[in-house]
């Protein structure tokens, strides 16, 4: 009974943050979410990943050249943004991400057409830099 309640206590405080996001917030942050977070992420899961979720470069719907994907759990990703604050933010600790690189040459498809080979060795540890606003990730800008 202890840990349902502690369980409930923590979605409703999850639930109650979120909420504080305004529309457009909420939007950049769901997007966050689809590009760049999946704990279970293998190396061999770029395209269909990339597909499946249906991510493209934002202005022409093009395949991205490359996607990055931070495979550890939301909550700690959540906790590298400063509780109210904003701006560029980089992680204190290393994240485990699955780097995806376009394998394509010059020649960009549309979506479901992608296909991606792994830049960086799969699970490779790094810093983590995310734009922040009101507290949640907004955007990945890169690992260092």
């Amino acid at each position: 009974a202890c840990c349902r309640v502690l369980h409930v206590g923590i979605l409703l405080l999850i639930v109650y943050s979120t909420a504080a996001l305004n529309d457009y917030q909420s939007k950049r942050y769901n997007k966050f979410k689809n590009q760049h977070h999946n704990p279970g992420m293998r190396a061999t899961d770029c395209d269909s990943v990339i597909n499946d979720r249906n991510i493209s470069e934002t202005n022409t719907g093009l395949c991205k050249w490359t996607n990055t994907f931070i495979t550890t759990t939301l909550g700690q990703i959540n906790a590298v943004c400063p509780r109210n604050g904003g701006g560029l933010i980089t992680s204190n600790n290393p994240f485990t991400f699955v780097e995806c690189k376009l394998n394509s040459g010059n020649n960009r498809p549309k979506p479901p057409n992608c296909m991606y080979k792994v830049l960086q060795p799969p699970r490779f540890a790094k810093r983590i830099v995310i734009g922040c606003e009101a507290g949640f990730p907004m955007h990945f800008e890169r690992c260092e």
